[in-house]
């Protein structure tokens, strides 16, 4: 196939020169307002940006004192919280590097991580924790916890060397190494500039206009891309305030109580996530009228394909749903879709302002930007492989160019061949089944070397208690209420899809209910709810086979 590019029509213009001028410019600009929000004592405590540059000067300070200079490495093993907010912050700041971790790893894979990155100072979230990891590199530990840090006032002379100090790092100094989600393999260090994570919120800026003050409610998780970089720094840059939501995405009443004090006026979450919290608003008007505020501009949602089942809900009250696709070594975002109430399945928008894509002749996404890291660390072989000399890089994910964007259609190491040598690209026939059914949590396509492709569904539990009495819930759909019965009505709604499709080979042949729930403890899913597909293929390989586990429930679809 030729090769296809896309430009976004708007120029990026300038970039702030780093972290550091930021926090400065928004101490400045919106001194007295919010910055940050956690709960305190069951209470949820507000910090200005004046409090927040002053902590974030006291943190600096205390590196210096500590010997750490710039290019040193400090490694963040924690939770959300404000702490672990400030001392990133004045890390990346005063020049130093951040190198984020997620916390729930086996100790054994932390420390090797740790260790790789070559970290100087280690902060953890709790005492348990640094006990776990006593032995690495680093040469001091510090707990921060969730209580208040007693640090030494900086005087005015050492604010004043501290702000000049903030304001001169370059914007091509190394600020972030961020270790990819490791769905194919052991994960990469990213290593990610000032200028490629600000040259996205710039792009943000000039897309969305996001009026300033804006609330924002964050469980995603800062060790990941999606949060880390996209979510925090948009709340960051925009000068809005940033409250944690301590139900992590995992236990949805917490969540919803959260939601309800702070009322965010724009939401990031990801699919798995906007399917409980779809399943609870369909069962309860208040909770209905709680997440639908009259303040709520927008959702965003990333990391994998939103149903179109989900996303009906949210476009009967007339919330647009924004989708954003990026990869970490993208810092993250490279396309958006716009602000409307229609989505396409697959489809994932426009280059963002600065970003040009490419489709090579196999089909696969190349992205050239300012957003794109300067490579994998201490990785020359693994950088060679996806980053070209003039700046392209290889995103590993199969796309196509559409009327409305870019349509993403699997990831290049996901293809397999059916029996007769037709390719198969299972992200395509995933979407298209999850878009019909919001019963579905995750499904999985597999198939290689049979006459035709089978699915792995895993259902979504919290959706058998809704009932067919609200105004929201599509009148066509059977709402089964078990594993039978979304086996049994799935099956038909597959029969129409596989009658709806041309090519044979993107036809399902059998679908396998597989009544376990996928967890990020069971190394299932990447912290940020993606499958890990060597897993699946080996944990679940039984239900793959002709003959599966009796507790799987199997419906064959007659060929066509």
């Amino acid at each position: 196939m030729p090769e296809k590019y896309l430009d976004s029509p708007h120029q990026l213009g300038e970039v702030t020169r780093n972290i550091g001028t930021v926090l400065l410019t928004n101490a400045h600009e919106f001194s007295k307002n919010h910055a940050f929000a956690e709960r305190r004592n069951g209470q949820y405590k507000y910090w200005t940006w004046q409090q927040l540059a002053a902590d974030a000067y006291r943190v600096a300070n205390y590196y210096q004192t500590n010997g750490l200079v710039s290019g040193d490495k400090i490694g963040f093993v924690s939770a959300n919280g404000y702490w672990r907010f400030v001392c990133e912050i004045a890390c990346m700041s005063c020049g130093l590097v951040s190198v984020p971790i997620f916390p729930n790893y086996p100790d054994t894979i932390i420390r090797d991580l740790l260790n790789f990155a070559e970290i100087k100072f280690l902060i953890v979230g709790s005492d348990q924790l640094a006990s776990k990891l006593k032995d690495g590199c680093w040469q001091k530990t510090l707990v921060i916890g969730d209580k208040d840090w007693q640090l030494a006032e900086v005087s005015e002379a050492e604010q004043k060397n501290l702000q000049n100090k903030f304001a001169g790092i370059e914007s091509t100094a190394l600020a972030m190494i961020m270790f990819t989600s490791g769905t194919s393999g052991r994960p990469k260090g990213v290593m990610l500039s000032h200028h490629n994570i600000l040259s996205q919120q710039k792009a943000l800026d000039l897309l969305w206009r996001p009026e300033k003050g804006m609330r924002f409610l964050c469980y995603l998780p800062w060790h990941h891309s999606f949060g880390g970089l996209f979510e925090r720094f948009s709340a960051f840059c925009s000068g809005g305030c940033l409250a944690i939501d301590d139900s992590w995405g995992k236990d949805i009443n917490r969540l919803f109580m959260n939601y309800r004090e702070i009322k965010p006026h724009v939401y990031f979450g990801v699919p798995k996530v906007y399917q409980e919290i779809v399943a609870r608003v369909l069962s309860s008007r208040d909770l209905e009228n709680c997440f639908f505020h009259t303040d709520l501009k927008f959702i965003f949602t990333a990391a994998a394909p939103l149903p179109l089942s989900a996303s009906d809900v949210f476009k009967a009250k007339g919330i647009p749903i924004v989708e954003g696709w990026g990869l970490t070594e993208t810092s993250p975002c490279c396309t958006l879709t716009e602000l409307n109430l229609d989505r396409k399945p697959g489809v994932v928008g426009w280059p963002i302002p600065g970003v040009q894509i490419r489709l090579d002749a196999s089909g696969e996404i190349l992205v050239r930007g300012p957003n794109v890291m300067s490579g994998y660390y201490n990785s020359p072989k693994l950088t060679q492989e996806v980053l070209e000399s003039n700046g392209w890089f290889h995103t590993g994910d199969l796309g196509e160019i559409t009327e409305d964007g870019v349509k993403i259609l699997s990831r290049k190491d996901r293809m397999f061949k059916l029996s007769n040598g037709e390719k198969v690209f299972p992200g395509g026939i995933e979407e298209r089944i999850k878009t019909r059914c919001g019963f579905i949590k995750h499904a999985y396509v597999f198939g290689s070397g049979k006459t035709r492709a089978s699915i792995l569904i895993f259902p979504n539990y919290e959706m058998f208690c809704v009932k067919n009495d609200s105004d929201l819930t599509d009148s066509t759909c059977a709402l089964p209420s078990s594993e039978s019965l979304l086996c049994t009505c799935l099956g038909s709604c597959v029969s129409e899809i596989n009658s709806s499709i041309k090519s044979d080979i993107e036809r399902v042949d059998r679908i396998v209910i597989v009544p376990h729930e996928l967890t990020i403890e069971n190394h299932e899913l990447t912290p940020s709810f993606k499958l890990i597909p060597s897993v699946i293929e080996e944990r679940y390989k039984e239900y793959m086979q002709d003959e599966s586990p009796q507790d799987a429930l199997i419906f064959r679809l007659r060929a066509k």
